[in-house]
């Protein structure tokens, strides 16, 4: 045993990081920008939400790669679905 790990111990231990990494930066990368994507595909007119700039307002109109939000009577601005941060309830 001692001598295969004198052997293959760096490359054990390469292997073993790199696993470390994927399981705790890769896997909830990948699910947070999963959660994300759905959250931009369920987007509907009426949807109160909050941009990542910190701006509220209600959706007027959902198109293919933009969303335009009322912010006040009269006050429309068009935004990239991207940056809705949260739909609230």
């Amino acid at each position: 045993m001692n001598q295969i790990f004198a052997k293959y111990g760096t490359v054990i231990m390469i292997v073993v990081w790199i696993a470390i990494i994927y399981f705790f930066m890769v896997m909830p990368n990948k699910k947070k920008q999963k959660k994300q994507k759905a959250m931009m595909e369920s987007l509907k007119d009426g949807d109160e939400i909050v941009t990542i700039g910190g701006v509220k307002g209600t959706i007027a109109r959902v198109e293919e790669s933009f969303v335009v939000i009322k912010i006040d009577k009269g006050t429309h601005m068009t935004i990239r679905k991207s940056a809705v941060a949260v739909v609230l309830d």
